[in-house]
């Protein structure tokens, strides 16, 4: 999804007004809704609106009565052909919800946009390893099946975190364009040293938190710290949720993890309540979204913030 914002804003305007052309807004009240939908063509060439809006389509934190979508419908028919819109409905890793196509919200956008779904690779996916294949490709690079399985070993699922890597693989081989399991095993971390700073976070040990980000900071760049870090806690929280209505090896079938590594995961969660697994994601989560979208000046201060919160 990222990559094709990205594709989008690099194609619709001009990178001397990228500034004041592209601007995000987090599921605004409608007042705001409405306005970034009725905004005049720029002088200078086309501009780009983000609208994130998952709190509209999935459950029932924001809504808008029958009037207030009179109003968007007009608005959006009426909207300048130089002024693009993209709205957002962004669901975390294996929430299992999809945006509510009942909702009147989402069948006026429908009439008037083109709805693509992004949806999650799973590791047992033939799919995602055609589709890192074809990541590797954008990059000139071609990559051996033996490569593939050992980037899902080590990074899992997330497209970000092995883009990150390929990119990184590209630099690292030159002018060498095929990528090995001897390339991987050479030029990528494996996530082994993110669970030590999960496990620390855990702790509540401000200071080697603080050192061991430092030390990953050397090699990784923070969203790859991000990206771990964020499974890490989404995996703690599914285990910690369901320890008393779930058998570890219920647990490790669902998480396709061994059931050794679930039982030693509740040992280690035992006495870590569950509002604060969530309170630490939720802080992860916002300082992501900071980075994503240009509200913050350095990525590694937004992450340095999220962890001592």
């Amino acid at each position: 999804m990222e990559k094709e914002i990205k594709k989008l804003k690099n194609e619709l305007l001009d990178v001397s007004f990228m500034s004041m052309a592209y601007k995000v807004y987090d599921n605004p009240p409608f007042n705001t809704f409405l306005e970034a939908l009725q905004g005049t063509p720029l002088m200078f060439g086309s501009s780009l609106t983000l609208i994130n809006i998952d709190k509209y389509l999935v459950g029932n934190k924001l809504s808008m009565d029958d009037k207030q979508i009179e109003n968007i419908d007009f608005a959006l028919k009426s909207i300048s052909d130089s002024v693009n819109i993209i709205f957002v409905c962004k669901i975390e890793r294996d929430e299992n919800k999809k945006p509510d196509s009942r909702k009147k919200l989402y069948k006026t956008l429908s009439k008037y946009s083109q709805i693509r779904e992004f949806a999650q690779f799973r590791t047992y996916q033939k799919e995602l390893n055609a589709q890192i294949a074809k990541m590797a490709k954008e990059k000139e690079l071609t990559i051996s099946s033996d490569g593939i399985s050992l980037l899902i070993d080590q990074l899992g699922a997330n497209l970000t975190l092995i883009d990150s890597e390929l990119e990184k693989l590209k630099t690292a081989i030159h002018p060498n364009k095929n990528i090995d399991k001897s390339a991987i095993a050479k030029y990528c971390t494996s996530s082994e040293d993110v669970f030590i700073l999960a496990d620390l976070i855990i702790q509540g040990n401000k200071n080697e938190v603080l050192k061991q980000y430092n030390l990953l900071t050397e090699k990784r760049h923070p969203l790859e710290i991000f990206s771990v870090l964020q499974g890490n806690f989404q995996r703690f929280i599914f285990i910690k949720s369901n320890e008393k209505k779930m058998s570890a090896k219920d647990i490790s079938l669902k998480l396709k993890l061994h059931e050794f590594i679930v039982m030693k995961t509740q040992e280690k969660l035992r006495k870590i309540p569950l509002d604060r697994l969530l309170a630490i994601r939720e802080n992860l989560i916002n300082a992501e979204f900071k980075i994503k979208t240009g509200r913050t000046l350095s990525s590694e201060t937004a992450l340095e913030l999220a962890l001592l919160s």
